[in-house]
């Protein structure tokens, strides 16, 4: 299973549970994975908060949100030889790349 991930492991951490204080001041433990991009942007971290850096959806949503960082992941997917997957392709690439068959 690992290897159908390997592309979002260059963007996201595997699966941690991180406790969070709430808005109501109580502690929430929630299982997901930090994108570290967003996580180690101090702009984005300063005008959202740490937590919109951490996901709580599956593969697919998270894919989408590798679309907002299309340029490091094919980057990444390419210096690890790992095929890039077709949810994280923004969707103007993909087209061009389905008409240039």
């Amino acid at each position: 299973k690992k290897r159908n991930t390997r592309d979002l492991l260059t963007i996201f951490t595997d699966h941690v549970k991180v406790k969070f204080v709430m808005v109501d001041r109580k502690i929430k433990v929630l299982t997901g994975q930090w994108c570290m991009i967003c996580k180690e942007d101090k702009i984005f971290v300063q005008k959202y908060g740490k937590r919109k850096a951490f996901h709580l959806g599956g593969n697919s949503s998270c894919r989408q949100h590798i679309r907002i960082h299309y340029k490091e992941y094919q980057q990444r997917c390419a210096e690890g030889n790992i095929p890039e997957n077709d949810h994280a392709v923004p969707h103007e690439i993909l087209e061009k790349q389905r008409r240039a068959k």
